[in-house]
C-alpha cells in the first residue's frame, strides 16, 4: 500500500511487458546499477528482452520481463544462461559494439552471471521454484501507482536449501558448475572462530546504522545503499574493510586507514583498514558513516 498526503493510491498496472521493460531501461542504473547494454538482442534462436553489465563484478546480466503469471522462470532462466556460457562470444562482441570497448572472453567473470526476472506478480510456485540460496536467478517486483509512482521490490530468498541439493536436469547442472552464487557461507569458510565474530559484531553495527543492502560479491561481501558503502574481504585472521570513498574525501583524525588509490584490489573505495579484532570496531565506524553519508540510498 502506497500512501500520499494520507490518501491510499490506486495501482495502476502497465499495460504490457513491452511498457514495463522500457520504465526499466530507462532506469536500468537507478535501479539495481548495472549499465544497459542491448535491447532485444538476439543470439541463435532467443531473444533476449534486456542484457546489461555490471562493472563492479566484470558479469553480464539478462533481464526478462512478465506481465503475466503463467511462465516457468526456472526453466527459461537456466535457458538462457546456458545459450550465454555457449556463445560467450556473441555477448562480449555486442557489449564491445555498444560501448565502443574492446573486451575479451577472458576479461569477463562468467561464474557471476545472473538472469533476473522483472514482473508485476509472481505466483506461490515461481516464488518457490526460485527460493533457493545459491540459484542464479533473481526476480524484481515492480508495481506501479496512480501519479507515477513506481515501488520497486527485490524478492529475497530465505531458503537455506542449495540447489545442488536437488534433482535438476542436466543442462541446469551444467550451468551450476560455471555460474556460481557465492554465499556468506563461502567467506566466512576462510576465517578463524574470532574473525567470524568480529564479522558478525561489525557486519550488525552497520546494518543498525540505516536502510542497507547486503550483497554477495564473488571476493568479497558488499554493504550497500544507493551503491557501495564498504566491501569486506576475508582472511583467516583479519578483516580487510574497504571504504567507498575517493582519495582526499575521508576524514580520518586517527589514521588508521591505508591509501590503496595506487595498488590493485578487488573492493571499491581508496581507504583500507584491516580488522582482527572487535575492540578497533568504535573507531572504525564512524569513517562507514562518512560513506554511508557519501552512497546511502
Amino acid at each position: 500500500m502506497i500512501l500520499k498526503d494520507n490518501k491510499e493510491l490506486k495501482q495502476k498496472d502497465f499495460k504490457n511487458e513491452k511498457e514495463l521493460q522500457n520504465f526499466f531501461e530507462n532506469n536500468l542504473e537507478r535501479i539495481i546499477g548495472y549499465r544497459f547494454i542491448d535491447s532485444e538482442f538476439t543470439v541463435g534462436d532467443f531473444r533476449i528482452d534486456s542484457l546489461a553489465f555490471d562493472e563492479e563484478t566484470k558479469s553480464f546480466k539478462i533481464i526478462e520481463y512478465k506481465n503475466v503469471k503463467n511462465h516457468s522462470l526456472v526453466d527459461q532462466g537456466y535457458t538462457y544462461l546456458k545459450i550465454m556460457l555457449e556463445r560467450k562470444a556473441d555477448f562480449v562482441l555486442q557489449y564491445n559494439i555498444k560501448t565502443k570497448s574492446s573486451l575479451t572472453i577472458q576479461d569477463i567473470d562468467w561464474s557471476q552471471s545472473r538472469i533476473i526476472f522483472v514482473s508485476p506478480i509472481y505466483t506461490a510456485y515461481q516464488l518457490n521454484a526460485t527460493d533457493f540460496k545459491n540459484i542464479p536467478v533473481d526476480l524484481v517486483k515492480v508495481t506501479r501507482y496512480e501519479e507515477d509512482i513506481v515501488e520497486i521490490d527485490f524478492i529475497k530468498k530465505t531458503s537455506n536449501v542449495k540447489v545442488q541439493d536437488i534433482k535438476m536436469e542436466s543442462e541446469q547442472n551444467d550451468v551450476n558448475k560455471e555460474v556460481i552464487v557465492y554465499t556468506e557461507e563461502d567467506h566466512l569458510a576462510k576465517a578463524s572462530e574470532e574473525i567470524k565474530k568480529v564479522y558478525e559484531e561489525l557486519k550488525n553495527r552497520i546494518l543498525e546504522l540505516d536502510d542497507i543492502d547486503i550483497e554477495i560479491k564473488k571476493y568479497y561481501i558488499a554493504f550497500k545503499g544507493r551503491t557501495n558503502i564498504v566491501d569486506i574481504e576475508f582472511t583467516k585472521n583479519k578483516l580487510k574493510i574497504d571504504i567507498n570513498m575517493k582519495k582526499g574525501t575521508l576524514e580520518d583524525l586517527l589514521n588508521i586507514t591505508e591509501d590503496i588509490s595506487e595498488i590493485g584490489h578487488w573492493g571499491n573505495g581508496d581507504y583500507r583498514v584491516i580488522l582482527n579484532n572487535s575492540n578497533d570496531i568504535d573507531t572504525l565506524i564512524p569513517l562507514i558513516k562518512q560513506s554511508l553519508k557519501v552512497n546511502r540510498k
